[in-house]
């Protein structure tokens, strides 16, 4: 997820079911034309499109599809499909801040990055490139970031803590372990900052650092899901097995760090 923020991409909204219809809650870029924006549920990247209309009309048009938008029609499908699984769907997107020029004309970013992201990545929503790039993985993350050094190779940042740090357990279920998340439980939601918020996530002795965000939207409490994606998801399968516990030390609302119990 490192990558995919530091090119611009960041989460403005998500989906969620109301009276079993999606609707999308978007908290920024709501009138921004010329974006790209993209589907992702747990840290996998599941649709990517552009649009050249405020972001806003373009969700408006998947949240009530037309009877001859087979696009918008399809995707509606799939997000309803993911919130009944209680599965979160958030919206990522890539602004064009209009400052890429060739010569004195003004390249459209979302026009040019559309494609070669499609073909890269293949989103299983999007089936344009599927069967020419059927062997490339699905998962964003492992498109846009860097090969992300394992815990035991390369050293991560250094935190301060001390006594007075909010700390807890949680048991490293199959979801977690799977997909790159936690569930914060309800003593401990109000140490954690907002909806949609950055969050630094320090891993094991090493500290190695995983770029992570805040979702209080997907828990019906509001008590807040921690999305590190594959990154985390790498470190719980170097380090951890399914229902160990995992020791986390709250450093501010927006840093943790985490550290297996026992060793």
């Amino acid at each position: 997820m490192n990558r995919l923020i530091e090119i611009g991409f960041q989460c403005v909204g998500h989906w969620k079911l109301d009276n079993g219809r999606p609707v999308c809650e978007l908290t920024s870029q709501m009138k921004t034309p010329n974006i790209l924006y993209a589907f992702v549920s747990n840290g996998e990247i599941k649709y990517i499109g552009k649009t050249a209309q405020p972001l806003k009309g373009r969700m408006a048009s998947y949240q009530n599809p037309g009877p001859t938008q087979s696009t918008n029609i399809k995707n509606n499908a799939n997000i309803k499909t993911l919130l009944e699984s209680d599965e979160a769907v958030d919206i990522f997107v890539l602004p064009d801040n209009g400052l890429l020029h060739y010569g004195g004309f003004h390249i459209n970013l979302a026009a040019g990055l559309e494609d070669s992201l499609i073909s890269d990545i293949s989103p299983p929503w999007n089936g344009k490139f599927r069967e020419k790039t059927s062997a490339r993985p699905s998962n964003l993350e492992s498109v846009l970031e860097t090969p992300s050094s394992k815990s035991d190779e390369a050293p991560g940042q250094s935190i301060e803590t001390n006594s007075k740090n909010t700390t807890f357990q949680f048991q490293v279920r199959t979801t977690y372990f799977n997909q790159g998340f936690f569930n914060v439980p309800v003593k401990y939601m109000q140490a954690f900052g907002s909806d949609r918020d950055r969050i630094e996530i320090y891993c094991g002795e090493r500290q190695v650092l995983v770029q992570g965000y805040i979702n209080r939207s997907v828990n019906v409490n509001g008590t807040p899901r921690i999305m590190g994606g594959s990154q985390l998801r790498q470190w719980f399968h170097e380090n951890v097995e399914i229902d160990n516990p995992v020791n986390v030390e709250v450093i501010s609302p927006m840093s943790i760090w985490l550290q297996r119990v026992g060793g």
